[in-house]
């Protein structure tokens, strides 16, 4: 067997070898100044819609006398008993008995009525060209469907716990608001914050 001399590989190749190190150190430097790029420019967008203020519709409460249960959060961290996990919160939880009306917050247009197992049955209603609301953990049985146009207060289903990954929270409504495609705090838009 021949024995293989890595000093003269090393002075052979050195420059074919530094020149591609140089190279792949340049696609990661790339990579990351644009993964940190996007990732800023998404977050600042975030913080510019949150704190921008809102439209001037005001919504009524979506669940009569319901309580709220969890917060909306972006920054900081709740507990999902359900998944056993932390997590940013990215809507309003509010409890009620099982089969509580859900109603419109405003006039708009159904864009949507989905059900998968994780969120239950969901509602998505369009308020303006800027502005939606989303129901989620309806009872499977709902009042509306695609292209209905609704009124503020409209029954359009019903309080249930149809969404798994917030199951151990009971009967409730998982309810968010869209401002130009990002979610936003809902209390900005609720009646005095009158859920």
């Amino acid at each position: 067997m021949q024995k293989i001399d890595i000093r003269w590989l090393w002075h052979k190749y050195k420059r074919a070898i530094i020149s591609s190190a140089m190279c792949l150190l340049a696609v990661v430097l790339v990579a990351v100044i644009s993964a940190t790029s996007l990732n800023s420019s998404n977050v600042s967008k975030q913080e510019e819609v949150q704190t921008s203020s809102p439209t001037s519709i005001t919504f009524v409460s979506p669940v009569k006398d319901g309580t709220l249960i969890k917060d909306y959060s972006n920054k900081t961290l709740k507990y999902n008993a359900t998944l056993k996990q932390w997590e940013a919160h990215k809507a309003v939880d509010i409890k009620g008995p099982d089969g509580a009306s859900v109603v419109a917050v405003a006039d708009g247009e159904v864009l949507s009525v989905e059900s998968n197992y994780l969120t239950g049955t969901v509602i998505t209603i369009k308020h303006n060209d800027k502005l939606q609301t989303v129901y989620a953990s309806l009872g499977e049985k709902v009042d509306v469907k695609m292209g209905d146009k609704v009124k503020s207060g409209q029954k359009i289903g019903v309080i249930s716990t149809t969404a798994k990954n917030e199951s151990s929270d009971g009967p409730h409504l998982h309810f968010e608001v869209l401002l130009d495609g990002v979610k936003v705090d809902p209390n900005l838009y609720l009646e005095n914050s009158n859920k």
